[in-house]
């Protein structure tokens, strides 16, 4: 598989399917999956925070990323890929839209934007910065 040129920083919460990390990994990305990290029960406040700190990107199944907590300044610069759908359609959706993310992420560097979250599910992908 080719190599992107815009290399991603990655944190797979623990919901993500290592199917992804792969795929992610063979197009050249920097994965690190929480269970390496921190404990898989850890509160999402903290999968957060281990991500901001680690400059890395959140990729998450879990829809409580949604919430108005997270909407606080202390998440400002919490960029995520927020997945949705049915577990076998994760990962086609991953492939589907990785270069429409890859290409919004090297956007947002060059802007200096606070952080990009993208929704991602089958047929669809929407980008909130």
């Amino acid at each position: 598989m080719a190599k992107t040129t815009t290399k991603l920083h990655l944190f797979l919460d623990n919901n993500v399917p290592d199917s992804i990390g792969r795929f992610l990994q063979r197009r050249g990305h920097s994965v690190q999956r929480q269970r390496f990290h921190i404990p898989a029960d850890s509160p999402d406040p903290v999968v957060a925070m281990t991500a901001m700190k680690a400059y890395r990107i959140l990729v998450t199944q879990d829809k409580d990323f949604n919430s108005q907590r997270f909407q606080q300044d202390r998440f400002a610069s919490l960029s995520r890929i927020s997945l949705s759908g049915a577990s076998t359609t994760l990962l086609p959706a991953i492939k589907e839209h990785i270069h429409l993310i890859e290409f919004q992420w090297a956007h947002c560097q060059q802007i200096n934007a606070a952080r990009m979250v993208a929704f991602v599910k089958l047929g669809n992908v929407r980008f909130k910065s």
